[in-house]
């Protein structure tokens, strides 16, 4: 009986991952086909700390395109970009977060964020 709460529970957490983000990323459903109960602890861990708090979901979403943008994963940075924009997050406040990251990591970090931002939009304006 466990396993089949365990079973809905994985599929509604990667029903809210391909949500926010647009899809199910590659790296998580190769862990879901290979460790489901880790996907599912990492999923766990996902919708935990993104989560509405003291900091919004949308500036959650927000730092981690950053942090990915720093990390120079453009396809990370692109579904958080998504995430950010499913939160509410508006073009202008991505370029200001996009702004912010030149003098603490410079133009490459910039870059990717930018060309991120850019391929969400140009993914955006193809669906309408």
């Amino acid at each position: 009986m466990d396993g089949d709460k365990s079973d809905t529970n994985l599929e509604r957490s990667l029903k809210n991952f391909s949500r926010e983000f647009g899809r199910v990323l590659d790296p998580v459903a190769f862990l879901n086909k290979k460790n489901p109960n880790l996907c599912a602890t990492f999923l766990n861990l996902h919708e935990l700390t993104l989560n509405d708090g003291l900091v919004s979901k949308k500036q959650k979403f927000m730092i981690h395109a950053a942090i990915t943008a720093a990390q120079h994963d453009r396809e990370a940075t692109v579904m958080h970009i998504t995430g950010a924009i499913k939160a509410g997050a508006t073009q202008d406040e991505l370029l200001e977060v996009a702004y912010t990251l030149i003098p603490a990591a410079g133009m490459p970090c910039f870059a990717v964020f930018i060309g991120a931002l850019e391929q969400v939009i140009n993914q955006t304006k193809r669906q309408r």
